[in-house]
């Protein structure tokens, strides 16, 4: 769980699915918490800033964790019908041996187990997500300029995270006026692109605590925040923990030893469940 319990976000053509099976905690999706349940699917949604957070530190939450890239071009109708969905669905308890299975035909080396493992994938997005009535928004060029735009805004802010980032003059450098830029980027992710850049400083910073043995007030200057104080009160903001509460929570993650290959804490960095994406047909 240190890689997908810390606060992180995936690339912009990444989805996520946590499917939890025991344990008490919370899972933080931008701003908004949602409570752990058993047979509960949590669908994160590219560039969306995530972490999950134990009620115990050593009581373990089991699940499993499924990171997958749509194809480009392929089942276009259900990618627009999870944009439009919302981030927590309740399963049948029998799914959860079907996502057993594709977890385990995802390890095998056999291409075909790991084909197999793509379309039962597709089959299960199929199910959860397929009802869902989407817009014709996706479905046009405006949108795909749109999210050009989005795509290369994300690229410059990843490129300053060390940096301060004036929204205005990233606005000019794509030829936008700072308004447009703010009001197609909320539209898309669902914060102003100054929100973003916060989150993406916070999640370098989170890195930064449980990897190093740096002092707040350093992670903080190195970052371009403010002062420490300035830094605390962000960081419990975006992850719903201080900066000194992160920092001893998932070093002890990271120090605690368990083969279980489910998503307990025993994950290292870094370490996807699946052993990298699947791929939708």
């Amino acid at each position: 769980m240190a890689w997908h319990g810390r606060y992180h976000v995936h690339d912009i053509k990444d989805w996520e699915i946590h499917l939890f099976l025991e344990g008490n905690g919370q899972i933080l999706l931008n701003r908004s918490k949602y409570n752990i349940e058993r047979n509960r699917l949590v669908l994160t949604k590219p560039k969306e800033f995530h972490s999950i957070l134990p009620d115990a530190v050593r009581k373990p939450i089991t699940y499993y964790a499924i990171l997958f890239e749509p194809k480009e071009n392929e089942a276009t109708e259900l990618v627009s019908n999870m944009e439009n969905s919302p981030a927590l669905k309740g399963i049948e308890s029998r799914e959860h041996f079907l996502v057993e299975d594709l977890c385990r035909m995802a390890r095998e080396h056999d291409p075909n187990k790991q084909k197999a493992a793509e379309y039962l994938l597709l089959s299960l997005l199929y199910r959860w997500y397929g009802a869902v009535k989407s817009g014709s928004e996706d479905h046009n060029e405006e949108f795909k300029d749109k999210r050009e735009y989005i795509s290369k805004t994300l690229s410059i802010m990843e490129k300053s995270i060390a940096k301060k980032l004036d929204i205005g003059e990233l606005a000019d450098s794509l030829n936008l006026s700072k308004e447009h830029l703010i009001r197609i980027f909320h539209n898309r992710l669902g914060i102003t692109p100054f929100q973003y850049f916060t989150r993406l400083r916070i999640e370098a910073a989170s890195s930064y605590l449980t990897s190093t043995d740096f002092p707040v007030q350093s992670v903080a200057e190195h970052f371009g925040f403010e002062n420490p104080f300035h830094f605390s009160r962000i960081f419990k903001k975006c992850t719903g923990l201080s900066p000194v509460e992160y920092r001893r929570i998932f070093t002890i993650h990271n120090a605690i030893k368990n083969p279980n290959n489910t998503g307990e804490v025993s994950h290292p960095p870094k370490q996807p469940l699946l052993q990298g994406k699947v791929n939708m047909p």
